[in-house]
């Protein structure tokens, strides 16, 4: 096939997915993350299958697993977990936000080329199987390469500097579509820029997390203006907003045009999803509850599943010539 979605169970065409919510976490080992943020831990394989096949039961078909590699990923338990369940699970290459890492990790030590190299092997070979270097490659291979901007910009240290290095140069190897974090107060134009710059078409980009790192209506147009997709996670996340405050940014951007460039997910940690305690909501809460709270505010079938099963559709495909 000319364009397909790479997933851990192997390749499959875009129009397969289904129902599709692209930014999410599965499965999260205790390292560094959990230091900086206890709820970054998710590793009870039973508790995270059970979120998977509730989702399956309320109608989702595939999901974006956003922990990048060597970054608590758990990549074993993904392949497992997607083949037992029948959820189609996007894996992610890449990186985080250094916070998120030791003082010995690869990301520290290793030059651009070796991190581009690292990045291109577990999309086109496969994935490493741990958080420790010279770990076991598995079958099973990421789909994506997740990047992360901080407040200070790309270019606020040599660290950064290489490693978006590296996902360009591995993105434009691959053809594999490039996901960022956006934090709070940083420059998602600024990222834009700069893969495009480095020969990266803007809609080979995922931009995460504005409709809380950024809750400004007209710098959200001017982002997606740019042609990147806009992936909007903070649905339900009431330490940010409401769930009126995201539909009415959701709103705002569908009446300026941009419904071809909508994603929707919940960026998942362990307060967040049923099985792991979280009282009122688990991965399949888009589904069963906000799309009826968006279909309730006028917003029509049709549009909803644009933005959860056509768009990702594009967004997550791989060309390959």
């Amino acid at each position: 096939m000319s364009d397909f979605v790479r997933t851990v169970t192997g390749d499959v065409s875009p129009e397969t997915l289904g129902h599709c919510q692209c930014h999410e976490h599965i499965f999260l080992e205790m390292d560094k993350s959990y230091e900086v943020a206890p709820v970054l831990y998710m590793d009870d394989y039973e508790k995270s299958l059970a979120e998977l096949n509730d989702y399956r039961a309320a109608g989702g078909g595939a999901i974006v697993d956003a922990q990048p590699v060597l970054g608590g990923r758990m990549a074993e338990l993904l392949e497992k977990a997607s083949a037992e369940s029948g959820v189609k699970i996007i894996a992610s290459t890449g990186f985080h936000k250094t916070v998120f890492y030791y003082e010995d990790s690869y990301i520290f030590k290793k030059s651009a080329d070796e991190i581009a190299r690292l990045y291109i092997g577990e999309i086109e070979e496969g994935m490493l199987s741990s958080k420790q270097d010279g770990a076991k490659r598995l079958n099973c291979r990421a789909g994506q390469i997740k990047t992360a901007i901080d407040k200070n910009g790309i270019h606020a240290d040599a660290t950064y500097e290489k490693l978006f290095e590296a996902a360009a140069d591995a993105a434009l190897y691959t053809g594999a579509p490039v996901m960022v974090h956006i934090e709070q107060e940083a420059d998602a134009l600024h990222v834009v820029d700069f893969f495009v710059k480095k020969g990266l078409g803007p809609e080979r980009l995922l931009l995460c997390h504005l409709d809380r790192a950024r809750y400004d209506f007209g710098y959200n147009k001017e982002c997606a203006q740019t042609g990147a997709f806009m992936e909007y996670d903070t649905i339900h996340r009431l330490k940010y907003h409401d769930d009126v405050k995201e539909a009415e940014l959701i709103e705002f951007m569908l009446k300026e045009g941009f419904a071809a460039q909508m994603l929707l997910g919940l960026d998942t940690t362990n307060a967040r999803l049923r099985s792991y305690g979280a009282k009122d909501m688990g991965l399949d809460f888009i589904l069963k509850t906000f799309i009826p709270f968006m279909e309730g505010r006028g917003i029509g079938k049709q549009i909803m599943h644009e933005m959860l099963v056509v768009n990702p559709q594009q967004a997550l495909k791989i060309s390959k010539e």
